[in-house]
């Protein structure tokens, strides 16, 4: 399975983006404002930042995946992509995702 059907796959079938965003915007956000912070970054800059952290996140859990699932290089990409959901599925892994995103604290 391909990076971005992953990517898309696990933003159309888990919450964990709908909680990522909001609790990284607002870790960002408050370090931006602290008062030993010594860097401004606009809403947008926070907003990318978010963002690349997300991406982050998904390339992590795809690289753990990845190694999970076994494919031949005969496989055509339909079944080298039911291959992946099979695996996601016997492990979980949208649900573990989203409990590490949810449990996810900044100090």
């Amino acid at each position: 399975m391909e990076f971005e059907d992953f990517k898309k796959y696990v933003e159309e079938n888990c919450k964990a983006k709908s909680i990522f965003f909001p609790k990284v915007t607002k870790y960002i956000t408050e370090q931006v404002n602290s008062d030993e912070n010594e860097v401004y970054l606009s809403p947008s800059q926070i907003e990318s930042e978010v963002k690349k952290g997300w991406n982050d996140a998904l390339k992590n859990l795809y690289a753990k995946v990845n190694k999970k699932v076994k494919t031949k290089k005969t496989d055509s990409y339909p079944v080298k992509v039911e291959k992946w959901l099979a695996e996601m599925s016997e492990l979980d892994i949208l649900d573990e995702f989203t409990d590490s995103i949810d449990d996810m604290e900044f100090e």
